[in-house]
């Protein structure tokens, strides 16, 4: 495992919501589909355990983003996602279906105002803290 298989884990699930219109594998630099949500690491530790085993403990950050037109219309489409998204990587993680982390701890957020690529947008910055991911040294 690896933190970019991890966060490839987070991508698909993402990818699979009703309501978010595009979620690539990696940050665009541009981007014309609203909703959509981009996900990258934002800090991490990696540690040496036991039986040459690499253990990292990483913060991942998700940003959903609504283009601004209608505020009204914008902030109900945020409030129609916004507890969408944890629930469904929690969900994931009980049912065991994430291949490339082991487990993660809570997900904090902060809602407001975003911007992409000079676009103005309004959303949340989610962040997974706590994602382990062990890596075999050989």
């Amino acid at each position: 495992m690896a933190l970019k298989d991890a966060i490839g884990d987070i991508v698909e699930e993402l990818q699979t919501i009703s309501g978010i219109r595009r979620v690539p594998d990696e940050p665009p630099e541009n981007n014309d589909q609203f909703p959509f949500a981009v996900v990258y690491p934002l800090t991490g530790i990696y540690t040496q355990g036991p039986a040459q085993l690499m253990k990292g403990l990483h913060s991942i950050n998700i940003e959903l983003h609504i283009a601004r037109k209608d505020l009204p219309r914008d902030y109900a489409q945020v409030m129609d996602l916004i507890d969408t998204l944890p629930w469904e990587l929690m969900k994931l993680l009980n049912d065991g279906g994430y291949s490339n982390l082991a487990t993660f701890g809570e997900i904090g957020y902060v809602f407001g105002p975003l911007s992409w690529a000079g676009v103005d947008t309004l959303g949340v910055t989610y962040t997974i803290g706590d994602v382990k991911v062990e890596t075999e040294i050989t």
